[in-house]
């Protein structure tokens, strides 16, 4: 087995949650082993600087397959992430780089390695580094080229096991309501974000839905923005979804909601998603 790190990026739509579909998707490939997953980082972008920041982090698997196997098996986990390459540098949903596989060189037209820019990207050092501190990129110690680099364009947002998702029911797209607030605030910690509206809109840029039953991935948390009249529906599918918990924000609180929720096992908070963010408590 052959240990390789990948560094992953991704500046458009729910960024954190292309990062957390790559990573699964690296899971589900025989003969890789994802062995450790770096925090997500937001880095503003480079070359093309008038995009979106992006979120990076960066991988470590084990595997058996030669660097070009590899290749191919990350190029299809883009594309299915709708990945599109119409830029150099451009916006992206998803890349996976090759950064280092084992001691191996290659210089081939589709792939060389070590990846020839890792050493001058402080996006892919400083995650780097929090899997293996005592890293080389072709015989550079990378803390030292590291701390020879302005980092202030890369910021540390989220542990990747501490990385949610968080639906948000009642999801909106006008800046003064508090669900709008919510997922700024979710997305700029580092949070994945599904919104969930009647009409599944698409919101802050993030593809939206209509229902749980059109998300076709697993919710972790689910922050409600609809009163109490509005949540039969809601609530019958969130005892099919089981999520770990419903934080029922100011003005939502239902003791029928609740009770159904809790007698499915789901943890229930009556919160304000905002005040748990700003305090650390989310």
């Amino acid at each position: 087995m052959t240990e390789v790190y990948l560094g992953l990026g991704s500046n458009l739509g729910d960024r954190a949650g292309q990062l957390k579909a790559a990573v699964a998707g690296l899971r589900s490939i025989d003969g890789v082993q994802v062995s450790a997953v770096s925090s997500i980082y937001r880095t503003e972008p480079i070359g093309v600087v008038d995009q979106g920041a992006f979120f990076n982090a960066v991988v470590r698997i084990e595997t058996e397959l030669e660097p070009l196997e590899v290749l191919d098996r990350c190029l299809e986990i883009e594309k299915g992430r709708g990945r599109v390459r119409l830029e150099r540098w451009g916006p992206r949903t998803l890349d996976i780089d090759l950064l280092l596989f084992g001691e191996q060189t290659l210089s081939d037209e589709r792939l060389t390695l070590p990846h020839p820019l890792a050493i001058e990207r402080a996006f892919v050092l400083a995650p780097l580094l929090e899997l293996w501190p005592n890293a080389e990129i072709g015989g550079l110690n990378v803390q030292s080229a590291l701390e020879e680099m302005d980092t202030d364009g890369v910021e540390r947002l989220i542990a990747f096991d501490e990385c949610e998702t968080v639906a948000i029911v009642g999801a909106s797209s006008k800046p003064d309501r508090y669900s709008n607030r919510a997922q700024r605030m979710l997305m700029d910690f580092g949070y994945s974000v599904v919104p969930i509206s009647p009409m599944g809109l698409d919101v802050l840029g993030v593809a939206g839905f209509s229902s749980f039953e059109s998300f076709d991935g697993k919710v972790d948390t689910v922050t409600l923005y609809v009163g109490p009249a509005r949540q039969g529906a809601i609530v019958a599918e969130l005892v099919e979804v089981v999520p770990k918990r419903v934080i029922f924000n100011p003005g939502t609180e239902s003791v029928q909601s609740m009770d159904a929720l809790q007698a499915a096992g789901i943890e229930i908070d009556e919160a304000c998603t905002l005040v748990l963010l700003q305090t650390g408590q989310f």
